[in-house]
């Protein structure tokens, strides 16, 4: 599930080593790690502002309030609210200032390093997630040299070679463009990435979920060789064990299991998700992609289709609009087709394109437009 990419940013606060911290903020560092898991963001936010208050000049607790934003603004609005993004990348600005003071007076500090490349990858990431790929390279590049040094400073420092690992993988994986840029000027290896991520994802101390939910992301869809659907689905169930009321691990445990092709186990987890946000336990904002994943898990199992419809219709009713309400007009409109009803989907792919392209779904509806989208199984779970 694309989505799950962002998770490096939970690496951010989580890449400082126990040693640099003292009980207190390592303590409260892990308190914000794991309220952005669960989506308790103003949990988040008062560890970040507790963690500063114990000493301003250290940086990681800005860096962790920044992570929450970021979190916030691909998990609540569905990269919908403007807003964050600004405020994001206000919280960096100074995360990565207070870093380089503390490096004047502290030098080669591997923790210190470690929130500068972390603040900078943070960027590159979301230059990625809004296309911006210049923007991303720049920031990916100052990320790794300052990561790298990092990790010359302090080799034992596990969680590390997370950020290294992620950018050889997706720098290797990312569109052509994009991809042949990063390879010529910086140099990404998704064997060596596979690697270094496997390693935090087993040894890491801070960053070890974060690195286990990155690949999930690979093994549910990697296109080289690296896809592993059932240790996905065994990842996840781990996780879900440990945050068992995260919406967001939630619905990303739903969709490695409809990866693997699980998909009774699927929709009655969908349908839990489902509940839950009906009954408020999750985030009103969560209907839409409750829907989505009902929707898609009935189709997929050969349920009723016209009960699969009814659910893509329900989530396209969301405002303001999300990506989600977005996607299901589109698979609304796919399941029409299958069921013979060209003219019905039309005016599904007609609605979907009138709505905001903020997430690159327009030029799939154009092609549906142009001719028929009918496909016999709903594939992956979402385009991006």
């Amino acid at each position: 599930m694309r989505q799950l990419l962002v998770l490096l940013l939970l690496a951010s606060p989580a890449f400082a080593s126990p040693s640099s911290l003292t009980p207190e903020m390592d303590k409260l560092v892990m308190d914000g790690i794991d309220s952005i898991y669960r989506m308790d963001f103003d949990a988040a936010d008062a560890a970040a502002k507790k963690a500063t208050a114990l000493n301003p000049d250290y940086p990681h607790a800005y860096l962790g309030a920044a992570a929450t934003d970021f979190i916030r603004y691909i998990y609540g609005p569905e990269r919908s609210d403007d807003a964050l993004v600004k405020s994001f990348e206000a919280k960096t600005d100074v995360a990565i200032a207070v870093a380089e003071r503390w490096l004047k007076t502290h030098p080669n500090d591997a923790d210190a390093l470690l929130v500068l490349g972390s603040g900078y990858g943070m960027r590159a990431r979301l230059g990625l997630e809004r296309h911006q790929w210049l923007k991303a390279w720049t920031s990916g590049s100052r990320s790794m040299k300052y990561i790298r040094a990092s990790i010359k400073a302090n080799p034992e420092l596990d969680d590390a070679y997370l950020g290294v690992g992620m950018f050889d993988y997706y720098t290797d994986t990312i569109p052509r463009f994009a991809g042949w840029l990063a390879k010529i000027m910086l140099g990404g290896n998704r064997a060596r990435g596979l690697r270094e991520i496997r390693l935090v994802a087993e040894k890491g101390h801070f960053a070890q979920t974060a690195a286990q939910l990155i690949l999930v992301e690979i093994e549910t869809q990697d296109q080289y060789g690296a896809r592993d659907t059932a240790d996905a689905v065994r990842l996840m169930n781990g996780i879900r064990r440990k945050y068992p009321d995260s919406s967001m691990l939630h619905s990303a445990q739903v969709v490695a299991l409809y990866e693997n092709k699980q998909y009774a186990e699927g929709l009655r987890e969908a349908d839990e998700y489902l509940a839950r946000v009906r009954s408020g336990r999750y985030a009103p904002n969560n209907m839409s992609m409750a829907r989505a994943l009902t929707g898609t898990l009935q189709w997929a199992s050969g349920g009723d289709k016209e009960k699969a419809l009814a659910e893509f219709r329900a989530g396209t009713v969301g405002r303001p609009v999300d990506r989600w309400d977005v996607w299901n007009k589109v698979r609304a409109g796919q399941l029409l087709e299958v069921l013979g009803r060209r003219d019905e989907a039309v005016e599904a792919y007609k609605a979907a394109y009138a709505d905001p392209d903020k997430w690159d779904f327009k030029a799939l509806i154009k092609t549906c437009l142009a001719k028929s989208c009918a496909v016999a199984e709903p594939g992956p779970f979402s385009p991006n």
